[in-house]
C-alpha cells in the first residue's frame, strides 16, 4: 500500500501569492486612476472648446448685428477701431480674463459687462487685430487713405487647469466686413 503526502502550502507559498495578487490590483488601480484623470482631461478640453466656439459666435453676432453700439466697428479690443472723430468702438475685454457663466445686459461674451460666476478653472483672451489690404490703404494702416478697414483676424484662447498642468484650446479666425454703406 502506498502512502499519499498530505501537504498543503506553506506559509512561505501563500506570502508570494499574496505579494504577487497585490502587485496585480496595484497595477490595476494605477490604471484605473489614469483613466479617471483622462476623463477629466476629456472633460476640461471640450468645456475649454465649447467657451472658445461660443466666443467666437458671439463676435460673429456682433458683426452682423445693425445697431448703433454693435456691428462691424465694435468688433475689436477695448480702445481699438478709432472713428474720424477717434472714438474708440471696440468692445471685447484685452488679456486674459476670467470666464463668466453669463453675459451680461449686452449679451456678448467677451466683454467688460459679463457677469455670474466665474467658471473656476478657465480663462479667456481676445485678440482681434486688424488686416492691412495693400489693394485697399485706410486710415489705421501705415499707408494712410480713406478707406475703412475691412479684414479682422479674430484669436481666441481659453487657458485651462488639469491639475498643476496648463493647457489651453485655441480657435482663430478672420472676418471680413463686404457690406455695401448705406
Amino acid at each position: 500500500m502506498r502512502v499519499r503526502s498530505e501537504a498543503g502550502f506553506s506559509y512561505i507559498d501563500v506570502m508570494i501569492a499574496i505579494v504577487i495578487l497585490m502587485v496585480g490590483i496595484l497595477a490595476l488601480m494605477s490604471g484605473l486612476a489614469g483613466a479617471v484623470l483622462r476623463s477629466k482631461g476629456q472633460e476640461q478640453q471640450l468645456a475649454a472648446k465649447q467657451i472658445a466656439a461660443s466666443t467666437m459666435e458671439s463676435i460673429m453676432s456682433v458683426k452682423e448685428t445693425d445697431t448703433a453700439t454693435m456691428g462691424w466697428m465694435a468688433v475689436g479690443n477695448v480702445g481699438s477701431n478709432l472713428d474720424p472723430l477717434n472714438n474708440p468702438h471696440g468692445i471685447f475685454v484685452t488679456g486674459l480674463q476670467n470666464v463668466r457663466a453669463d453675459a451680461g445686459p449686452d449679451e456678448v461674451m467677451g466683454t467688460a459687462d459679463d457677469s455670474g460666476a466665474v467658471l473656476n478653472g478657465f480663462q479667456r483672451q481676445i485678440v482681434i487685430t486688424d488686416i492691412c489690404d495693400p489693394e485697399r490703404p485706410s486710415a489705421n494702416c501705415p499707408t494712410p487713405g480713406d478707406l475703412p478697414i475691412m479684414m479682422r483676424t479674430v484669436d481666441i484662447t481659453v487657458t485651462y487647469f488639469l491639475g498643476q498642468q496648463v493647457n489651453q484650446e485655441r480657435i482663430s479666425t478672420v472676418l471680413t466686413d463686404y457690406s455695401l454703406p448705406n
